[in-house]
């Protein structure tokens, strides 16, 4: 659920936070690095252990270690902003996944060190409950036209927009309609 993680992550910082000079590269990889890290290790490298996606970057301390991590060694400043944007994207995926849901991954080790292991074998199953959960399609839909219009009315259609949010992961302000 790329879009739905994308998209909500942004959409709920610029509601929550209003924080224009946050850096959303760091915002959006913090978005997708619980998958980044899980789905790969619980799928493909330990699939006979855990098959599943859900591990310990699911879980609520590491991204609480994370941001207490960053607190202590960086200070104000734009390089502490954008590791915080990075963790905030981080929480920002647990709540769009509904982990409180999962308790023995979402506060995990406070429920006991195991992770549940998922029904194997993953990717098989994952399309099947992919393909029968129209929910999961609406929300991706429904992301997917928010960064769609985020783009339009951003005018990010202009390469010198593109070129200075990827070079300083500021977006720009709002186009003035003609």
């Amino acid at each position: 659920m790329l879009f739905w993680h994308l998209g909500g992550t942004l959409w709920l910082f610029r509601w929550i936070f209003r924080d224009p000079k946050v850096d959303i590269r760091f915002l959006l990889f913090g978005a997708i690095l619980p998958d980044l890290i899980d789905l790969p290790v619980g799928t493909l490298l330990l699939a006979d252990r855990f098959s599943t996606g859900e591990l310990w970057f699911h879980s609520l301390i590491l991204p609480s270690l994370f941001m207490t991590l960053v607190v202590i060694f960086t200070r104000r400043g734009r390089r502490r902003r954008a590791w915080m944007a990075l963790g905030i994207g981080w929480l920002l995926h647990l709540l769009l996944d509904g982990m409180w849901t999962s308790q023995e991954v979402f506060a995990w080790p406070f429920f006991g060190w195991e992770i549940p292991q998922g029904e194997a074998p993953f990717w098989p199953l994952a399309w099947e409950r992919a393909l029968s959960d129209p929910w999961r399609w609406i929300k991706e839909a429904v992301a997917l036209g928010y960064l769609a219009w985020l783009w339009v009315a951003l005018g990010m259609g202009q390469r010198a927009r593109r070129e200075s949010t990827m070079k300083t992961g500021r977006l720009p302000d709002y186009v003035e309609a003609s």
